[in-house]
């Protein structure tokens, strides 16, 4: 009998709860887990979860254990631990060990495969402790994003508990049998075998779509960056693209980051950009998009985290319908280039006159460019498509 288990950062019914009235959100890793746990249920498998939420120390001082069930035969764990600053990695660590050798010891005797989500040092260890008592398991890891650039404005603490933490993953993944990999180029990285990964960049829920008979505004051509406003990921030079535009073109920004200063500083000199910072909700996010005329990320692969990522908000951008003008980082398959007006250097006098292009484009083009893009992501990216190609390749004969 094959039994299944997930490891990942999962949070419960209960959980949820105090996290909505302390004002606390869900962090994009555990919308992707739920995202691809849903693909996976779709594919009637026999799998239970073990989750450790991953909550910042200031909404909540300790995590409670919760237990329940995504269906009636199914038992969805989320351990309890105290969320004390540089020590709650182990702890959570402890509580996931714990959890995982009474789940082993339960299923003992079964086929046994293990997705871990996340290259997190008490995910996998949970995982190696399954494997300990049932030596047969198997460990599929998904990597999104690599450790090392998962916070690139560390402490001199953080910096040494990084590569303390560093070291652990390493041991733990010479028991890894599959990577799930969201960039081709982490292979390398990693070290990895031909025929020991594959990539799968992310997943997206269709039900997640802007309001419908959205359209941009006539007359007004609108540029909308949403995400991370870091200065590293091209945002100067956006602004200094509008400055190359004419009064008809509007830049709309949503979000935060070490950028908000200067954005706010061009936007009073500059009325056409407008800072809108977080928006109410996600809803809100999607059908803003939906009404720009087009979508921009000039991120470039100026540094090196940029390399080993998917930048999941492509997902987003392209669903809106609208045309997309993007960097194309190395971390973006190639199937994506043809969907994607390109920036391949970003600079302001490219950007300008990449916006200018798609604006001078005949609205029936870029309604054609921007549908099939949707269509593609819809079809090919949704989390149902994805979850099987995991599944499928983590119960592939060796």
């Amino acid at each position: 009998m094959r039994k299944a288990l997930w490891i990942g950062p999962g949070v419960g019914p209960t959980l949820l709860n105090m996290l909505t009235q302390r004002g606390g959100k869900l962090l994009s890793a555990q919308v992707s887990q739920n995202n691809l746990v849903e693909g996976l249920d779709a594919l009637e498998l026999n799998m239970d979860t073990l989750n450790a939420a991953n909550i910042d120390v200031n909404v909540l001082a300790r995590i409670p254990a919760e237990q329940w069930s995504r269906k009636e035969t199914l038992k969805d764990v989320s351990v309890g631990y105290r969320n004390v600053k540089y020590f709650n990695v182990l702890l959570r660590q402890k509580a996931l060990c714990a959890e995982a050798k009474k789940w082993a010891l339960e299923n003992r005797g079964k086929d046994v495969t293990i997705l871990v989500y996340s290259m997190h040092a008490p995910f996998m260890a949970a995982a190696c402790e399954v494997k300990r008592i049932v030596p047969e398991a198997k460990i599929c890891l998904i990597v999104p994003d690599l450790p090392q650039y998962m916070d690139l404005q560390m402490s001199r603490v953080k910096k040494v508990l990084k590569a303390m933490d560093w070291r652990r993953i390493q041991g733990y993944m010479k028991k890894v049998d599959r990577y799930v990999l969201y960039a081709k180029p982490m292979a390398e990285f990693l070290g990895l075998k031909d025929g020991q990964w594959i990539v799968m960049e992310g997943s997206f829920d269709s039900a997640q779509l802007a309001r419908e008979n959205l359209a941009p505004e006539a007359g007004k051509t609108s540029v909308m960056y949403s995400g991370v406003l870091d200065l590293r990921y091209g945002i100067p030079e956006l602004l200094d693209a509008m400055e190359l535009l004419d009064d008809t073109y509007e830049l709309w920004l949503t979000g935060d980051g070490n950028a908000v200063e200067l954005i706010k500083e061009r936007a009073e000199k500059d009325s056409r950009i407008h800072f809108y910072g977080y928006l109410p909700s996600r809803q809100d996010l999607l059908d803003k998009q939906a009404q720009a005329t087009m979508l921009i990320s000039p991120r470039r692969d100026v540094e090196e985290a940029s390399r080993y990522c998917f930048p999941s908000k492509l997902f987003e951008y392209m669903v809106s319908g609208r045309p997309v003008i993007s960097c194309l980082l190395a971390g973006i398959p190639e199937e994506y280039h043809e969907y994607i007006f390109p920036l391949p250097h970003a600079t302001a006098q490219e950007i300008a006159q990449t916006i200018q292009t798609v604006a001078d484009m005949p609205e029936t083009e870029r309604a054609a460019a921007g549908q099939r893009a949707k269509e593609f992501v819809l079809k090919e990216k949704n989390k149902f498509v994805q979850a099987k190609k995991i599944w499928e390749f983590a119960e592939e004969k060796r």
